[in-house]
Parts: structure tokens; sequence; C-alpha cells
């Protein structure tokens, strides 16, 4: 008993105001971006949750995917533009990002995109096999995205890293330019199965993590507070009523990578974040992974 009435206090700390029935606000029409080509193999949890918040708020709403390609930071362009092609994005949280735009403080995959798997060739496992401290890792030379904050993390931290789009840092990695590329626990696995024989010498790395205070949250375009306020509320309810752990809880996206990252196995290096806002750093413990 005494958990559960923590809980509730920290799910109140957001400042949202609730009542037993959300009433409905009209419809929304959701467009967010395509990030990549192809399609992307980690919308369907984030799409989950959003169907989850919008639902439990009692609110219609329709969603559809822009046309258009774009990268992190077009994408919070066109949000902070009233007129802009997209009006939702979720990515990492950033006090440079969130400037302007209207942000849904409640981490989509309870931090797991702050807990960072190396891929890497499979024949560098020895390689990996004999770091033991961080300034090991700092021999080797990391890759990140275009845009990304990971990358500044990273390199606040002492590293190696550097930058190019999201395909290339495959290519990159597979052709030895970069030793590894870290990706998120739910994003490794996922997107070296989704992309076949591509890379055939890539695997995720089997035994080092690093950990840093990040995650992806909801970001809602300049003018709509509406919709911000609508995914905020439903997604404070369905903590509160259990519908988001039981679906964070059985969801294969973050299951399997879970299951098979078992991050409780590994060397981990815990990094600092300075690029989070203090309304960043002030998100209750409850919606984080303990």
């Amino acid at each position: 008993m005494h958990r559960r009435r923590f809980l509730l206090a920290a799910l109140g700390a957001t400042g949202v105001t609730l009542g037993a029935h959300a009433a409905p606000a009209g419809h929304f029409d959701i467009v967010y971006p395509r990030i990549r080509p192809g399609g992307d193999v980690h919308a369907a949890f984030a799409l989950a949750v959003l169907d989850l918040a919008l639902s439990t708020a009692n609110v219609s709403y329709s969603v559809r995917q822009a046309e258009i390609v774009m990268e992190r930071g077009r994408a919070l362009a066109e949000l902070a533009n009233s007129n802009g092609a997209i009006n939702l994005h979720w990515t990492s949280m950033e006090a440079r990002a969130e400037r302007g735009l209207n942000v849904v403080r409640i981490p989509i995959h309870r931090g797991l995109i702050g807990y960072r798997l190396f891929i890497i060739r499979k024949d560098r496992q020895r390689d990996f096999d004999r770091i033991e401290r961080l300034s090991d890792l700092q021999a080797f030379t990391g890759g990140q995205g275009l845009g990304w904050i990971d990358t500044d993390i990273l390199k606040a931290a002492g590293l190696t890293i550097q930058s190019s789009t999201y395909e290339t840092m495959f290519e990159m990695t597979q052709s030895g330019r970069v030793d590894y590329f870290p990706r998120g626990i739910v994003e490794a696995y996922a997107e070296l199965d989704a992309r076949g024989r591509r890379e055939p010498d890539l695997v995720v790395e089997n035994r080092l993590m690093l950990r840093y205070r990040s995650d992806f949250l909801f970001y809602v375009a300049t003018g709509q507070e509406a919709l911000a306020g609508a995914i905020e509320r439903g997604l404070v309810l369905a903590y509160r009523n259990g519908a988001y752990m039981r679906l964070f809880n059985s969801h294969p996206y973050i299951q399997d990578a879970l299951a098979r990252a078992r991050p409780a196995s590994r060397k981990t290096f815990e990094l600092d974040n300075p690029y989070l806002s203090d309304a960043d750093r002030r998100i209750p413990a409850a919606y984080w992974m303990s």
C-alpha cells in the first residue's frame, strides 16, 4: 500500500489535473515524421504508447506518417513552425530541443534509450572483451547519427565519436571506419534484425553497456498545447491504472530486447547527461527503470 501511495504521489508531480473520466477534447489529426526510408522498426511501440495515452484520455484522433524523410534537426524545426509538415515527434530529451515546443515529460521507454549497447563487427568482439574501464573505451572510435544529442553526451564523457547519417553509420561500422555504433537497448537487436543481410558482419557486442539518463519524449508542435495536454493526461492516467506497465511488460519490442541483452549481466559504465533541462531532471522516478 505504501508503494502504491508513493507511485500515485510521484505521478501527480507532473502537474496534470486529473478527473475520474477525462472529457473528450475534439479530434486531433496527428502527423509524425518519416525518420528513415523504408519504414521505422521502432515506431510500433511509440505508436502503441500514443494510442494508449489518447484512448485513456478519451479523445478522438487519427495518425499518419509524413511522406518526406526527416533527420532529427529537420523534424524539430518543422515542429517549431506553426505551419510545419508535422505536429508530433518522439526523440531524445534535450534542453536545446525543447525550446518553444510542447514537451510531454514522461519517458516513452522508461529510460531504455539511455541503456546503450554497441553494434560492432563480429570479428571485433575479442577487442571489446579487453575493455574493463571507460578509459579503455576511449581508445576506440564510436559513431552516432547527425544531430543526435547522444553524440554530445558521449563526447562529454571523453569518448571519440564520428557523426554521419543513420544509414551510413551501419556502413561505417561494417567497413571498420568506426569501431562501434552505440544504440539504445531496444534499438540494437531490432535494427540488425530488420536490416537482414545488408551488413552481414554486424552483431550486438555481448558484454558492455553505457548508461545515462535519457529517453524519447513526445514533442508536440508550437501552438498545439491541447494535443500535448491530452497525451500527458492520458499517460499519467495509464500509469495510475496500470495500463502503461501492462503494455511495457508485454510488448515484444521491449521484452525481446531485454531478454536478448540481459542488461543486469553486462559491465556497465555510468555516464552523466549534462544536456538535460531542469524540467527533465525533475521527471519522477516512477517513470524510469529502477
